[in-house]
C-alpha cells in the first residue's frame, strides 16, 4: 500500500511539473508574439536607418575617395579604403541583425532555448538589487529568465563557468563564482539584456566584439575619473565595459563604498544612451 502511495505521489509530482513546463512554454510564445507586436515599430525604424546609413555610404563613396585621393595621395586612398572595408563589413553585420530582429528571431530563438533549459523568473530580491542601479523601470522584468542546465551544463564546461546572457535570458553555471547567488553577476547580465531592449541584438556582436578588443576593464575609479575629465559618456565605453561598470556600482553601493564617480556615468546608462 505504502509503495502504492509513493508511485501516486510521484506520479503527481511528474504531472505538476509537466504541467508548469507546459506553461512556460506557452507564455513564452505569448511572449514573443507580445514583443513583436509591441517592438515591431521600432525594430522596422532602426531597419530604415541601418539602410539610410548604407545608401548614403554608397552615394558619398566616390566624392570621398577623390578628396581622399586628393589630400593623401594613394597611401592615404589605402588606408581609407581598408578602413571603409571594416566599416562595411560592420554595416553588413549590423544589417543582418536588424533583418533578424523585424519578425522577432531572437525570441524565436529563446524560445527554444527555453525548452531545453531549465528556467525560472526572477526574484523579487532580484529585482530589487537591479532596480537600485538599473531603476524600477529600465526593464521588462516579467519577461526576463534566468536558465541553467541542459546543454549549459557543456556551454559553461567550455567558456570555463561564465555567466552569459541571450536576449531576454540570463544563463548561469551550477557552480563557480558565477553562480545565481552572485547578485552583482547577475546584474552585469541584465545590463546586456538592456542593451538588447534598447539597441537590438546588434549588441550580441559588439559584446563579442569587445571581449576580443579592449575587454571588462575600463580602468576602475581612476579610469572614471579621467574618462569624465576628458569629457567622455558611457557610451564611450565598449558593451563589456558598460556592464562592468554597473556591476561595481553595485558592488560599490552594497560595500557602502563612495561611488561619486560612477554616477555620471550610471545616469547616462539609466537614459538609455547606450550610443554616441
Amino acid at each position: 500500500m505504502e509503495t502504492l502511495r509513493a508511485i501516486g505521489r510521484a506520479l503527481a509530482r511528474a504531472a505538476i511539473a509537466v504541467g508548469n513546463w507546459t506553461g512556460g512554454r506557452i507564455e513564452d510564445m505569448a511572449m514573443w508574439a507580445a514583443h513583436l507586436l509591441r517592438d515591431l515599430p521600432v525594430r522596422v525604424g532602426r531597419l530604415a536607418l541601418t539602410l539610410w546609413a548604407g545608401l548614403w555610404g554608397l552615394f558619398t563613396l566616390i566624392p570621398t575617395a577623390i578628396e581622399v585621393w586628393r589630400t593623401g595621395g594613394t597611401s592615404g586612398l589605402t588606408s581609407w579604403a581598408r578602413s571603409g572595408t571594416l566599416h562595411a563589413a560592420a554595416w553588413l553585420g549590423t544589417l543582418l541583425t536588424r533583418l533578424l530582429d523585424v519578425p522577432g528571431i531572437p525570441e524565436l530563438i529563446e524560445f527554444f532555448w527555453r525548452m531545453v533549459t531549465r528556467v525560472s523568473p526572477l526574484t523579487g530580491t532580484e529585482i530589487a538589487a537591479a532596480s537600485l542601479v538599473l531603476g524600477p523601470t529600465a526593464l521588462r522584468y516579467g519577461d526576463i529568465r534566468v536558465a541553467r542546465g541542459g546543454p549549459l551544463h557543456l556551454v559553461h564546461a567550455w567558456n570555463k563557468g561564465r555567466a552569459f546572457a541571450t536576449f531576454n535570458t540570463v544563463n548561469l553555471p551550477a557552480s563557480g563564482p558565477h553562480v545565481r547567488e552572485h547578485l552583482d553577476v547577475l546584474i552585469h547580465e541584465l545590463v546586456h539584456v538592456y542593451q538588447y531592449e534598447r539597441l537590438g541584438s546588434v549588441y550580441t556582436a559588439e559584446s563579442i566584439r569587445a571581449q576580443r578588443a579592449a575587454g571588462y576593464s575600463y580602468g576602475g575609479t581612476a579610469g572614471l575619473r579621467r574618462a569624465r575629465a576628458e569629457g567622455r559618456h558611457f557610451c564611450s565605453f565598449n558593451r563589456e565595459q558598460q556592464a562592468q561598470i554597473v556591476q561595481d556600482y553595485y558592488l560599490q553601493l552594497c560595500h557602502g563604498w563612495d561611488a561619486t564617480d560612477y554616477e555620471p556615468f550610471i545616469a547616462e546608462m539609466r537614459a538609455g544612451r547606450f550610443n554616441a
